[in-house]
């Protein structure tokens, strides 16, 4: 019988991927070839291996105003959502508390937390780019972040009894796979599809 047992943690999310200074493979959005997500010193890029497109991680900023207002001596701090005044160094803004319009100068902070969200709709969370290794079984979708990822479920599904670490309660690298990867009723098919993923860039 062939068994398996489950590393720890989610090795397999975005960030634990670009955290380890490995890559995601995604479709160019130029020519749809195999593209690769990575970190590099100046952020996040991706790099296209057939067209050569390059693209680096949208900067992304936040706007705010704050000051003490002239009538009621309150602090306040507001995010300026207009672009027009997003511009300017300074702009005239309307007190929460009282109403008092007060002219406040306006600061331009990175939205970047350094943490990004998680892969969704089979699409990475920074440039919105579909997966590279991409497939549908029964209307849904079988992926994988890279080729690690890729022989990772193709080992997990194949075996028949898996196993997580003794005496552990923290959560394995399946927590994200799907249920219906999972059914001992669908592995044939499951594992014949990322099989064929496997060959789509040999």
């Amino acid at each position: 019988m062939e068994r398996f047992i489950d590393p720890l943690g989610l090795p397999f999310g975005f960030y634990a991927i670009l955290r380890r200074n490995e890559q995601v493979a995604v479709k160019c959005p130029k020519c749809t070839g195999l593209a690769h997500i990575s970190q590099g010193e100046q952020g996040v890029v991706v790099n296209c291996t057939v067209c050569f497109h390059k693209e680096k991680e949208p900067e992304d900023y936040r706007y705010t105003a704050s000051g003490v207002c002239a009538v009621c001596e309150r602090w306040f701090n507001e995010e300026v959502t207009d672009h027009k005044q997003q511009t300017h160094k300074a702009v005239r803004i309307a007190c929460p508390h009282c109403s008092s319009v007060n002219q406040v100068p306006i600061r331009k902070i990175a939205a970047y937390s350094g943490c990004y969200l998680d892969f969704r709709n089979e699409r990475d969370p920074i440039f919105q780019l579909e997966l590279y290794y991409l497939d549908y079984f029964r209307g849904k979708p079988v992926w994988a972040a890279n080729r690690e990822h890729l022989n990772y479920l193709i080992s997990y599904i194949s075996a028949e009894l898996r196993e997580k670490p003794a005496a552990v309660i923290k959560r394995t690298a399946s927590h994200s796979v799907p249920k219906y990867m999972k059914e001992a009723k669908n592995r044939e098919a499951i594992v014949k599809l990322l099989h064929k993923l496997q060959r789509i860039d040999m």
